[in-house]
């Protein structure tokens, strides 16, 4: 389920967590990622195997504070209407 909202559009069933970080003027809204598993030829059994692979987190800078906690706020929901 892609969701979209200032900017941002983030697949909400990828999203394992999501955090602020602030910095002197505004800060980062920060989505970290399920990681992926991908079908990987194994040499050695000669057959296909699922390998996980970790996914890097996505930052988005937002210009202030106030703005950071808002979005925050609205994505969080959004998250937590999506596993409903």
């Amino acid at each position: 389920m892609i969701m979209h909202d200032g900017g941002i559009a983030i697949d909400l069933l990828e999203v394992k967590a999501i955090h602020m970080e602030f910095l002197k003027k505004g800060g980062y809204l920060i989505f970290e990622l399920n990681n992926i598993l991908l079908p990987i030829f194994n040499e050695d059994t000669q057959g296909i195997e699922l390998k996980s692979f970790a996914n890097d987190p996505v930052k988005y800078y937002i210009k202030t504070s106030d703005s950071l906690r808002a979005y925050f706020e609205e994505w969080v929901q959004m998250w937590q209407d999506s596993k409903d």
